[in-house]
């Protein structure tokens, strides 16, 4: 039974595992370290917020990290917690929906396979690095034995801004390893809905697509709500809740992280969210998934069912 035959709204949270150096890339920043705090200090943090509120989440992680020391032991901490693991690709190519076929599914299928050996757990859904998908990516992602996509990110707001950004860069001189992608995604629909094989932002009778949330123009993710600060952003949160009868937060592992309290190198400032401290984003996190839970049930995707609609 899908949530909406049941009757009552759900909401699922998920984390993006993105190590620093994928910041380094998308900045432009030159002397990216393969420094595992992303996973040491950001997921443990979360494990912890969410350990506190009773909410199962999915933690979408890059294959090629559990070569990292401790990060196996982490995985498998994630699992035997309750969360689900969502496969982020082998190697966070941002490009990936440009690459050609026969690379891109062994970006997508290894990354399944090897998150799973490593896991020792299923994993069900994937998440493209940028948010960048197209049809042939997710037709990649249904034959390799996903059997969802959270990939989708319609926010105008969000796409103006990193469009002005990676402009910005480029008038600097600085190359993006991220890319824009196409304003297809703009009219995507903000409610989970089977995709269009040939159109992955239309409905149709493929994959499942859990788009990520924005309610009333506001994207519901860590970086917005630090930006916005706690009283605006419960106040979203409880708009956006009374409007979808599901809601996709997303959060990124670095979201509670900060330049201070882990001692980031200083060029890592060009990120906003890391000059604010890890306690109060913490606070404000606290805040916002509280206010959702008093009107939503948390649940991990891999255990939401999604009628066609």
């Amino acid at each position: 039974m899908s949530a909406r035959e049941a009757g009552h709204r759900t909401a699922s949270v998920g984390v993006d595992v993105d190590s620093l150096w994928h910041y380094y890339r998308i900045h432009g920043l030159p002397g990216e370290t393969q420094s595992n705090a992303a996973w040491r200090d950001g997921v443990a943090r979360f494990v912890q917020m969410f350990a506190g509120l009773g909410i199962p989440a999915t933690f979408y992680c890059v294959a090629s990290d559990i070569e990292l020391p401790g990060n196996r032991e982490r995985l498998r901490d994630l699992v035997a917690a309750g969360h689900e693991i969502g496969n982020h690709s082998l190697n966070h190519r941002y490009d990936l929906s440009r690459m050609k076929p026969a690379e891109r599914i062994v970006e997508v299928g290894q990354g399944r396979y090897r998150l799973e050996m490593a896991a020792e757990a299923q994993v069900f859904g994937f998440r493209a690095p940028g948010y960048n998908t197209d049809a042939g990516l997710i037709a990649d992602v249904k034959n390799t034995g996903h059997t969802y996509d959270s990939s989708v990110f319609p926010c105008a707001p969000y796409y103006a801004a990193k469009a002005g950004v990676m402009g910005l860069m480029q008038l600097l001189g600085r190359e993006s390893r991220s890319i824009l992608g196409t304003p297809k995604v703009l009219i995507a629909p903000r409610e989970p809905y089977r995709m269009d094989p040939e159109e992955p932002h239309a409905r149709g009778d493929g994959l499942p697509q859990f788009p990520v949330s924005v309610a009333a123009g506001v994207p519901l993710i860590g970086t917005a709500f630090t930006a916005m600060g706690e009283r605006a952003s419960v106040a979203a949160a409880e708009l956006a809740v009374r409007l979808r009868h599901h809601l996709t937060l997303e959060f990124h592992a670095i979201d509670l992280m900060s330049l201070a309290d882990d001692a980031l190198a200083p060029e890592l400032s060009v990120q906003p969210d890391l000059r604010v401290s890890v306690a109060q984003k913490r606070r404000i996190f606290e805040s916002v998934l509280t206010a959702v839970g008093r009107r939503a049930k948390f649940v991990r995707l891999c255990d939401l069912k999604l009628g066609v609609g």
